[in-house]
């Protein structure tokens, strides 16, 4: 049974009234962003794309950032207007952004929306390995396979300048088996290759009587490249029956353990968040039970599951409904995902936990500080179709939090593509935001509808930078 524990958290609050810049890049946006090093895409945050279109639409981001340059910085998302993944790149903190899709193999369709693989948007996440590379995962079908998807990864070997043409890593492991929502951990080799580790989900159309036309997605696979992403192992099953939902991205720890979770819903009672253990390299996976909850995750919103490399603790979050809406959880071990032991602690923004919160995603900086990232939703009746964006952080292994809010004015989810969490639109709300770490600063992800007008309807990425406390000047 798992007890509450309320970090001691402090809140820095604070709004920017300051209107949001468009990237200089686009000589028809009459609104620049803050051309200082020191603040820019601090106050305001910047707008993750150069493109120019004023009907945009973009959700699904993931973000990494190199620890060595901190102001390289690369975002993946999809293009929901094209059905498209694709990068965006700044090697000047959010100045000036390289913009591009991906290069799919012969035959292959793009990202589509409301595939039957597990749906809605395709993209998947983005991670730096060594020698200027970087990996992005996402899914695409091929046409001799019915729409159903396969896992894609493409490399850059320039930064995020450019990314050759994707390979497929994992491709549909049966008749009608489709993959869905890939996601990807990349450990930079040192001395050699990167490994680039994948997980994702296996769909297939619904058995269950008056299902026709649904997807059930029931089993969680994992796969790996040891040589930088040129050759994929084939998939393994992480899950034992009778089913797997909701895969975190896996973890490897210092010693080569590889670790996963995902969770098993039941029709008839509560959801279990499993831990999925792999001493031989991803071959096979022993099991057990971290967490068991009323509900875990909104729909598609896995656990995410992170290996510190300097001290081997593993670290996990979620969202689940124990206090009767939904909050943020944090657990870690000490010793392998042995124990957990005996309390989650609580990430909210208040001290009283009022509102919603739900999709955590989780990064960790070179020193060690855990960042975690989540939307929130005020309990104001009025509100429900606003989110907001929290960082929550952590420099002492998970004891203590510091929360701040990242967004500087209401996301409106009745405009743009993904809707509010009671009444999805055409994607769903289905989308964490991001976070990846440095030393002095997280840069976070979200999509964002500020800039939306009954024509054009836009949908943007936004990229915030915010610095550690005592790490230089603090934004607003």
């Amino acid at each position: 049974m798992s007890f509450l524990r309320r970090p001691v958290v402090l809140m820095v609050l604070g709004f920017v009234f300051l209107a949001l810049g468009g990237i200089a890049f686009a000589s028809r946006d009459t609104k620049k962003v803050d051309s200082a090093d020191a603040t820019r895409c601090e106050f305001p945050p910047c707008r993750a794309s150069a493109n120019p279109v004023p009907a945009r639409g973009y959700e699904g981001a993931y973000v990494a950032a190199d620890p060595a340059d901190p102001d390289h910085v690369v975002v993946s998302d999809a293009n929901v207007l094209e059905t498209r993944c694709g990068f965006h790149t700044t090697f000047d903190r959010g100045k000036d952004w390289i913009d591009g899709f991906y290069d799919l193999p012969p035959g292959y369709t793009g990202c589509r929306i409301n595939g039957p693989s597990g749906g809605h948007v395709a993209s998947g996440s983005v991670a730096m390995g060594s020698g200027g590379k970087v990996y992005s995962v996402f899914g695409s079908a091929h046409a001799d396979d019915e729409r159903r998807e396969s896992v894609l990864v493409a490399t850059s070997n320039d930064g995020g300048r450019s990314f050759g043409p994707a390979k497929v890593a994992i491709r549909p492991t049966a008749p009608e088996i489709g993959l869905g929502r890939p996601l990807m951990t990349v450990v930079p080799g040192n001395n050699g290759p990167d490994t680039v580790l994948l997980s994702a989900w296996t769909c297939h159309p619904a058995a269950q009587p008056g299902a026709a036309g649904g997807t059930q997605c029931d089993g969680a696979i994992f796969a790996r490249s040891d040589d930088g992403g040129q050759t994929y192992s084939d998939p393994v099953v992480v899950n034992d029956p009778p089913a797997g939902q909701n895969p975190s991205q896996p973890a490897m720890d210092r010693d080569g353990v590889v670790y996963m979770t995902f969770q098993r819903r039941f029709s008839d009672g509560p959801v279990e968040l499993y831990l999925a253990k792999s001493t031989d390299g991803g071959k096979t996976f022993a099991h057990s039970v971290l967490d068991r909850q009323i509900q875990i995750g909104q729909q598609y919103d896995p656990a995410k599951l992170i290996a510190d490399p300097l001290t081997g603790n593993l670290y996990t979050v979620w969202a689940d409904s124990r206090t009767g809406r939904f909050q943020i959880f944090f657990r870690k071990s000490l010793d392998k995902g042995v124990s957990w032991g005996e309390r989650s602690v609580l990430l909210a923004p208040d001290r009283a936990a009022t509102g919603a919160s739900r999709s955590p995603s989780m990064s960790l900086a070179p020193n060690g500080r855990i960042d975690i990232v989540y939307y929130h939703t005020s309990p104001d009746p009025e509100a429900q179709v606003f989110d907001e964006v929290y960082w929550t952080y952590s420099t002492d292994a998970g004891e203590n939090f510091i929360a701040r809010q990242v967004n500087e004015a209401p996301i409106d989810r009745g405009k743009g593509y993904s809707g509010p969490l009671g009444a999805l639109g055409q994607l769903g709300n289905h989308y964490p935001p991001g976070v990846a770490s440095v030393d002095a600063a997280a840069y976070v992800v979200w999509s964002d509808t500020r800039e939306a007008n009954p024509v054009t309807n836009s949908q943007d990425v936004l990229l915030r930078r915010m610095p550690v406390l005592g790490a230089g000047a603090l934004p607003p």
